[in-house]
């Protein structure tokens, strides 16, 4: 009876009394830029080595655009970087989990928050979200892209392959959606 009783105290005591507080905006955003750190390099020794129709593969919210700190505004490591490699030639995609319905009206976002849009493909209705990203990702490919960067803040943004390098922003074990 005693060790059944200790046990149930020591699981009372493991479950957290609220959950871990979310950083300052100020220190996700410098979270943010260690994240991408080496991907301008990156971009740039990509590029001088050449290849088929290169191209960045975005998540949007919480990668592309703030949707916890300051909603719709742009994420401005990943608008640097955007604009970068653009100015490079690098073509820039997104990938979202956002229904495809929204698609018109989160092009307008994205351009609204300064990006280049060169190609966005959305989620449908029913489909797991690992699934939709890889299928977006491969049908960038088989439009002939060669990704060079995935850049996201979840796992589901990194299910599969498709794509030379991986950029992971902040999520905070998922708080961060």
């Amino acid at each position: 009876m005693t060790a059944l009783c200790a046990l149930l105290v020591l699981s009372v005591l493991a479950v957290p009394t609220q959950a871990a507080k979310m950083p300052s905006r100020k220190a996700w955003l410098h979270d943010t830029v260690t994240a991408l750190s080496g991907a301008r390099p990156y971009v740039a020794s990509r590029a001088a080595k050449g290849g088929k129709k290169l191209a960045l593969n975005l998540d949007i919210d919480n990668t592309s655009l703030q949707s916890y700190y300051a909603p719709g505004k742009a994420i401005p490591a990943t608008l640097r970087l955007t604009r970068y490699a653009k100015s490079k030639g690098i073509y820039i995609l997104f990938n979202t989990g956002r229904n495809v319905s929204m698609r018109k009206k989160t092009i307008a976002q994205l351009k609204a928050a300064g990006f280049a849009v060169d190609g966005l493909c959305a989620h449908y209705k029913g489909e797991p979200l690992a699934k939709s990203k890889q299928r977006c990702r491969q049908s960038f490919v088989n439009n002939g892209f060669t990704i060079i960067a995935n850049i996201g803040n979840r796992s589901t943004d990194f299910t599969g392959r498709n794509y030379e390098r991986a950029y992971r922003l902040p999520n905070y074990g998922n708080r961060l959606g």
